[in-house]
């Protein structure tokens, strides 16, 4: 059965969807729930027949409510077989916003794109313009590409809303940039953090900017700004993922000939091998950068510690150091042996070192099964939201943001604070802040086998 949907409005609550390639008539649960709390606002049962367009509606505005408003259909089963999220946005409805951000396949670049889709969708009316891109990005959907074409290289002079997706060092660099005839209602800056404290630049910098509201990716962040000294008002706002590929197109972006599996002490690329023991086994995986913060090397030593090559997983890791050149790969390349060669019997661990796009990044989340992280704090966590998506559990801390967004399902570990470390090698924000650490045996203890989903 597939589920399309027709057409939707906010003003009062409406949706319309149509069905197709349904069996037979089908009983279902229509449900309209608030998107934070996931309490009931309206709920009604109908019948769904083939080729047939059906609509449900609220006689209420979304303005009406606190939070966005989300619609489910459910069967007897329980299953969810369609959900769509109507946003409740900070902005005045159908207004004219310049978006300002990178264009990179950074999780700045992918929730930059994916907010600027949310506002396309959702009425407004946007102009894109790029700032300090690095490498360019390439859209590869439907969705990227309807997002990219709102780039624009000049701005127009009047707009209602000006949102700097940027970190703040450089916001009243943009808007000097911007010259001094451009009129607006507002300007927004929109960052995020990590740990328990904002940097005590940062705040100086929030508060001494021409920005005169702040855009954070959760409620954990509204917090950490708050107590780090932000005085300016604080709004947090969701990322979401594009619309998930249908199987067809899933398929049709493998990426097992990217993947290298670790195996005598050698890195093999052998694509038949490694989609076999996708198919096979228990895919436990993790999407990274290789930083202290993310904590790689504590996550392989324990999956290493807690499995052997007779049990029936896998550890996949997508990994990139700072830059995916042929050097820094080779040196992730023998870090990962020396983690590894320490133990004896290690479970099959497969790598993947390549610079991907959402499409393969999205065959991986469709084909692995537990998403696994150690990371040591998370201002929103886009790699364990998207697994969710995907009806993937998840292995994570309790410290950060992904608590928000994690179910009864998943598995939350205890963690202490410790003062941050290791990261000087990027920049000097992380001075005087505390974030998570795990112990190796409290993570055992915790760490199961799973079926395959």
């Amino acid at each position: 059965m597939a589920i399309e949907l027709v057409k939707k409005r906010t003003n009062p609550l409406f949706i319309e969807f149509k069905i197709s390639n349904l069996d037979e008539e089908l009983e279902v649960l229509l449900l309209w729930e608030d998107d934070l709390y996931k309490s009931c606002i309206f709920s009604q049962t109908i019948n769904l027949k083939n080729n047939f367009v059906y609509y449900s509606e609220i006689n209420k505005d979304l303005s009406f409510f606190k939070n966005g408003i989300r619609f489910k259909i459910i069967d007897s089963n329980f299953n969810i077989l369609f959900e769509y999220t109507f946003k409740k946005f900070i902005f005045e409805p159908n207004t004219k916003i310049l978006y300002i951000s990178q264009y990179t396949n950074s999780g700045y670049g992918y929730a930059a794109r994916n907010y600027i889709y949310q506002l396309i969708t959702n009425g407004f009316d946007v102009d894109w313009k790029i700032y300090n891109s690095g490498h360019n990005f390439v859209p590869t959907t439907t969705e990227e590409k309807l997002v990219s074409n709102r780039i624009v290289n000049k701005v127009n002079e009047i707009y209602d809303y000006i949102i700097i997706h940027h970190i703040p060092d450089v916001w009243d660099e943009i808007i000097k940039e911007l010259g001094v005839n451009l009129k607006f209602k507002k300007i927004f800056g929109l960052t995020t953090w990590e740990t328990t404290y904002l940097n005590e630049k940062w705040v100086e910098l929030i508060n001494n900017s021409n920005v005169q509201e702040i855009i954070v990716h959760s409620k954990f962040n509204v917090d950490i700004f708050t107590q780090s000294g932000v005085s300016k008002p604080i709004h947090h706002w969701y990322i979401d993922i594009f619309p998930k590929l249908n199987a067809e197109e899933l398929e049709n972006n493998k990426i097992y000939h990217k993947c290298f599996l670790y195996q005598n002490k050698k890195y093999i690329n052998d694509s038949k091998t490694i989609e076999e023991i996708f198919k096979s086994k228990t895919v436990y995986y993790n999407i990274s950068q290789y930083n202290e913060r993310k904590n790689l090397d504590q996550l392989i030593r324990v999956f290493c510690k807690k499995f052997n090559s007779t049990d029936n997983v896998c550890l996949f890791i997508k990994t990139f150091f700072k830059e995916h050149t042929t050097a820094q790969i080779e040196y992730l390349k023998y870090r990962f042996h020396t983690l590894i060669n320490s133990h004896e019997n290690a479970p099959k661990i497969i790598f993947c070192f390549e610079d991907l796009n959402d499409k393969e990044i999205q065959f991986i989340h469709n084909k692995s099964d537990v998403y696994f992280t150690l990371n040591r704090g998370e201002g929103f966590g886009l790699c364990t939201y998207t697994a969710k998506k995907f009806g993937n559990k998840v292995i994570c801390g309790k410290f950060g943001s992904e608590k928000e967004f994690i179910d009864d399902n998943d598995t939350l570990l205890d963690y202490c604070l410790c003062p941050t470390f290791n990261m000087y090698h990027y920049h000097d924000w992380y001075e005087n802040q505390e974030w998570a650490c795990y112990d190796d045996d409290y993570v055992l203890s915790k760490l199961k086998y799973y079926y395959k989903k």
